[in-house]
């Protein structure tokens, strides 16, 4: 009872006073234009009859006179009615602007009305939630390489600690995934034409470490999408290679910070709105670089400078510089 009297009353008293100020002026502006156009027109009537001598003059010159005479007042009276148009147009806008501002005035008063916590508590729980996605995302990168080392200083996986290498992903030995195609399949066809990229991502896909990165990056590649979001729109700043191979070898926080070089504030700005409002895209972003981290951690000790620049130059690598910079990844 006590929230719908508040926004009202100011909203009215704001429309009414400048009708109520503008309509004699708007009154005034009429009557001065009809007269004038009024005066003009009796000002070329008696001109007219004072320069006309019928007795004299023909029929051509007393048209030509006319025409002299009377096509100013009808120029004139043109510029008056423009006049008194442009004026009625302005006095409407002027109208019209003030009820949207009182109207956003009154929503914004009902919204603020509405809302049980003060704007300042609102604020700090936003920040304690991505602080909270934050600490979630790094937890996800610190375990999932701990258990990557825990497996390595065990004495029975030697073995399996073999196919961490790009060349024994496969679990069959002839079957190998060559570097050049899982960078290939990390950046996707470009078209339905793309032969070589469909060739490269079904084998990928046929791979079981390689393949649940592919779904992952397809996923949230398609989510980013949604928002307006092409990795072929972004132009990240490029990381030397000693960077990700510090990445892939575990080090975290701001030693690994250039891997963060996507610049375009409206991407980040969407992609962390969407990682605050949107549970099951967080799910698949902290998914998506998980899968990331392990592949990239496979990829790294037998990978070359180039193999590794070429892999950053991807679509993958990129929704991953994206994501994880909104995630905190990359940041103290």
């Amino acid at each position: 009872m006590s929230q719908t009297p508040l926004p009202v009353e100011p909203a009215r008293t704001d429309t009414v006073k400048p009708r109520s100020a503008s309509a004699p002026s708007r009154l005034m502006d009429r009557g001065v234009l009809r007269a004038l156009a009024i005066a003009v027109w009796l000002l070329a009537a008696a001109l007219f009859l004072m320069l006309a001598d019928y007795a004299t003059m023909d029929n051509v010159t007393l048209a030509m006179l006319a025409v002299g005479v009377f096509l100013p007042a009808v120029l004139i009276s043109l510029v008056l009615l423009l006049a008194k148009a442009m004026s009625e147009l302005r006095a409407e806008s002027e109208h019209l602007q003030g009820s949207i501002d009182a109207l956003r005035r009154s929503l914004l008063q009902r919204a603020e009305a509405d809302t049980d916590l003060p704007r300042e508590t609102a604020q700090k729980l936003e920040r304690l939630s991505a602080q909270a996605e934050q600490t979630e995302t790094r937890l996800t990168m610190f375990f999932s390489q701990r258990a990557r080392m825990g497996r390595a200083e065990q004495p029975g996986q030697q073995a399996p600690q073999a196919l961490l290498a790009l060349a024994g992903f496969d679990t069959q030995p002839g079957e190998a995934l060559a570097p050049a195609t899982l960078i290939r399949a990390l950046h996707f066809p470009e078209d339905e034409n793309d032969t070589e990229g469909f060739t490269a991502l079904r084998l990928a896909l046929a791979d079981a470490r390689v393949a649940p990165l592919i779904k992952a990056a397809q996923d949230v590649l398609t989510r980013l999408a949604q928002e307006g979001i092409y990795m072929d729109d972004l132009r990240p700043d490029r990381a030397r290679p000693e960077f990700w191979r510090a990445f892939a070898q575990g080090t975290r926080g701001a030693l690994v910070a250039p891997l963060g070089g996507i610049r375009d504030r409206s991407c980040l700005a969407l992609s962390s709105g969407r990682m605050r409002s949107d549970p099951e895209f967080r799910a698949a972003v902290h998914l998506f670089l998980r899968e990331f981290d392990k592949v990239l951690s496979a990829f790294e000790p037998t990978a070359d400078d180039a193999q590794i620049a070429a892999l950053s130059d991807t679509r993958s690598a990129r929704a991953f510089m994206l994501l994880g910079r909104v995630s905190g990844v990359f940041a103290r």
